[in-house]
């Protein structure tokens, strides 16, 4: 079984930038969240990820618990811009764990949360998505 929800939330094309990760990088693709600064909605859970709980309801809470540190992504957003000025802005964030790479991409007070596979091409896969959305 999986999750599978349409948007509700943020204002950019996110079913389509989803439709595009999940052929772009198939089975790979474990989890998919938008999210501004106060909410968030599950747009795709994989079995791989809800195996993690004992029900969608402890998912959804542990995800609760995740959202009150989302503002910590535009937190960091808004500091590399100061400090590094002549970049560019800050369009991703990606933490790679020893299981799963986590990524963020930010459209201005709103993103995309996804999980993939280690071996995943990140860049690529945040290229597919910024094409979406722009």
């Amino acid at each position: 079984m999986t999750i599978s929800n349409r948007s509700s939330l943020v204002s950019f094309d996110v079913d389509s930038a989803v439709s595009a990760l999940q052929n772009a990088a198939g089975d790979s693709v474990h989890l998919c969240v938008e999210y501004d600064t106060e909410n968030f909605n599950t747009l795709y859970a994989d079995q791989m990820t809800l195996d993690l709980y004992d029900s969608e309801r402890e998912m959804v809470d542990h995800f609760e618990e995740v959202l009150s540190y989302v503002h910590v992504d535009f937190m960091e957003k808004d500091l590399f811009e100061e400090v590094f000025r002549d970049a560019g802005s800050v369009r991703s964030f990606a933490t790679f764990m020893d299981h799963v790479i986590l990524v963020r991409v930010l459209v201005g007070e709103e993103g995309l949360f996804f999980t993939v596979d280690t071996d995943s091409d990140v860049t690529a896969l945040v290229e597919t998505v910024e094409e979406v959305i722009e």
